[in-house]
């Protein structure tokens, strides 16, 4: 699938308010293979092509990118995209900007890898000067904090020695969290008590973090 051919589907699926995943897959014998390439791996690509675009529908319907960012190469459609479980259903997201834990714990994770996106976290710190204009800013992708039906999940990035975002996104099951707080209203700062094991403290906005206490405390409680 094309980038043209990607957004126009994405705004066809935002028109419509669709947000569930596999939402636009064709149908069967819509499906067109051509040749010299496998079958499976046209059906792979409509597959991942229709996982983002039903994450990137949602992402705008809940106000965390606007419909004309909402590109093929969104760094959170491609983290959303790769790293959530397949019927994982977004009912929030959030920018970390500060995480933290009491202790150690063996949370459930999954890493994957992605072209840098330098335009997310300027450090000027790791700045790589050019020749040939202004120096190229190289920083890991912004973090991300969901919510999904079923668990409470934050990125975590860096980059390696090729300069790729190694992304890993972390889960902790709203079954195994007794609830949430607000420890620092004006820094934004919301605790997260896991049962048996550590305290979680998340950054986020002062405006977000009545949103995230909130729905982390009735996801808990729902379980």
């Amino acid at each position: 699938m094309s980038i043209g051919d990607w957004n126009r589907e994405f705004s066809e699926l935002v028109r419509r308010g669709a947000s569930e995943p596999g939402g636009i897959a064709p149908e069967e014998g819509e499906r067109v293979v051509e040749n010299d390439v496998p079958v499976a791996d046209v059906y792979s690509d409509q597959a991942i092509a229709g996982r983002r675009l039903s994450i990137a529908a949602r992402l705008v319907e809940l106000g965390f990118i606007a419909a004309d960012r909402a590109t093929p190469d969104n760094p959170a459609v491609q983290v959303l995209g790769k790293l959530l479980p397949p019927d994982a259903e977004l009912d929030l997201c959030l920018t970390c900007h500060g995480f933290s834990s009491s202790a150690p714990y063996p949370f459930a994770k999954t890493t994957g890898v992605f072209p840098n996106r330098g335009s997310f976290r300027m450090n000027p710190a790791l700045a790589e000067v050019s020749p040939h204009g202004p120096p190229l800013l190289i920083a890991p992708r912004r973090e991300l904090l969901v919510c999904t039906q079923l668990a409470l999940s934050w990125t975590a990035s860096r980059l390696d020695s090729d300069r790729q975002d190694v992304v890993t996104l972390y889960s902790a099951p709203f079954r195994d969290i007794l609830g949430a707080t607000i420890r620092h209203r004006r820094k934004g700062v919301v605790e997260v008590w896991v049962e048996d094991g550590p305290t979680l403290s998340f950054r986020v906005t002062p405006e977000a973090a009545d949103a995230l206490q909130a729905h982390v405390d009735h996801a808990a409680q729902s379980q």
